[in-house]
């Protein structure tokens, strides 16, 4: 038994059922990101220009596509931020996620996060961009419900 990356409860999969609903409430699975996290790095290197997300841990925009049961990269207009792993500095999007996690479990508001599963089975970081919203969705910031 696995636990989910994103709710952190057990699961048989991949990801737990209250993991999906937490992206979408149409989500019924969700495929591992068809990208090892080498080929992540790569696209975020090639999108360095195109994209307005500042800093120097490599970040590419997403979108979810519910129908697909999966992340789509895209150039502009992402609800939501991927960083992949970094090859100097170990679990990256691992510690991010537990740093956001104890934020939420000392009360401060947090984004819906979490990790996901790329083609080598690498973990990628993932974050709902806050300044967007989503189609047919609250504006509401999401707040995290730890343990």
């Amino acid at each position: 038994m696995n636990l989910c990356p994103i709710s952190y409860e057990p699961c048989t999969g991949l990801y737990s059922e209250k993991g999906l609903k937490l992206l979408s409430k149409s989500l019924s699975g969700l495929y591992p990101l068809p990208f090892s996290s080498v080929e992540l790095r790569q696209e975020a290197s090639s999108r360095a220009g195109k994209i307005s997300i500042q800093g120097v841990q490599p970040k590419l925009p997403a979108r979810l596509n519910v129908k697909n049961q999966c992340f789509d990269l895209v150039d502009k207009n992402g609800h939501y931020i991927l960083k992949p792993q970094i090859s100097d500095y170990p679990h990256v999007p691992e510690n991010e996620d537990l740093t956001m996690r104890l934020a939420a479990s000392a009360g401060i508001e947090v984004p819906l996060h979490g990790l996901l599963y790329g083609r080598d089975n690498e973990l990628t970081y993932f974050i709902r961009r806050f300044d967007r919203t989503l189609k047919k969705q609250s504006c509401l910031k999401y707040y995290f419900s730890v343990f």
